[in-house]
């Protein structure tokens, strides 16, 4: 995927050094490969903090500029360029005008790329050439690690995203890349609502959580639909069919059902 090489420059005013500038990515789009590991491994270590929008923010933006905080003084944090060296002093009043630029880091559901692993050969970051069957064992996965946090999930959601054998141990499946499947995939259902809105609609406050029985009915259910009721045919659009021709059927139906239901009223 070709990236966007597009910086936004941030001078900085100093009593140590008379300017200092610096230029960091201000989208997804604009990450390298390393720095895209980067952020997803500090969306892994703060993710559950309270403030963790902060500290992904201030950390983000730090490795970005190349910039080491060495301590606090009273007029604010002496920092240090790691590549020239030159030391500064960084108000606090600057503080939210950096932030604010790396603020995309804190929407993982925004990306627009994913890790890469040499020797693995993953779907497209879309999903368009994931089967069917596929999406909804992803599905599957996801909703539970949601349920439990428990990181066997992420486990089988990397090993179905990047296409690993099951002879292979994966041990290229670092934490960075666990977390990196689950906000792909995140990301990819954000993409899906918009192409398919009748069918993956966000689900309204009065609804209830997610449980494991209530999923395997929703999956059961999509099934039907698909095969119109002939159980032969399962095992084709499980395998066969992507999961963009398969969620363009229902959510045609979906779209089908609305209008009668306007049309006649439910009964």
């Amino acid at each position: 995927m070709r990236k966007d090489t597009r910086t936004e420059k941030k001078t900085l005013p100093s009593s140590l050094c008379r300017e200092i500038a610096f230029s960091v990515p201000v989208s997804w789009s604009e990450l390298t490969q390393e720095q895209l590991r980067h952020v997803i491994r500090l969306l892994w270590l703060y993710g559950e903090a309270p403030d963790w929008e902060d500290r992904v923010a201030t950390a983000a933006f730090l490795y970005f500029a190349h910039v080491e905080v060495a301590r606090h003084l009273p007029e604010g944090w002496l920092c240090r360029e790691r590549s020239s060296g030159k030391t500064f002093l960084l108000s606090p009043e600057l503080l939210p005008s950096c932030m604010q630029v790396v603020s995309f880091v804190c929407k993982p559901e925004e990306m627009t790329d994913r890790i890469e692993i040499e020797g693995y050969d993953a779907y497209d970051f879309e999903l368009q050439e994931l089967p069917f069957g596929n999406y909804l064992e992803l599905e599957g996965y996801y909703q539970s690690f949601l349920l439990s946090r428990d990181e066997s999930c992420l486990q089988g959601m990397a090993r179905v995203l990047y296409r690993v054998p099951e002879d292979d141990e994966g041990e290229e499946l670092k934490e960075e890349v666990l977390m990196g499947a689950f906000l792909w995939f995140g990301a990819a259902k954000q993409l899906l609502s918009r192409e398919f809105p009748n069918f993956l609609k966000p689900a309204s406050a009065a609804a209830e959580p997610v449980s494991r029985k209530s999923l395997i009915a929703s999956m059961r259910a999509q099934m039907r639909l698909l095969t119109k009721g002939d159980v032969t045919k399962e095992q084709y659009i499980r395998d066969e069919v992507d999961t963009w021709t398969a969620l363009a059927e229902l959510d045609a139906s979906a779209k089908e059902a609305e209008e009668i239901d306007r049309k006649y009223g439910k009964k």
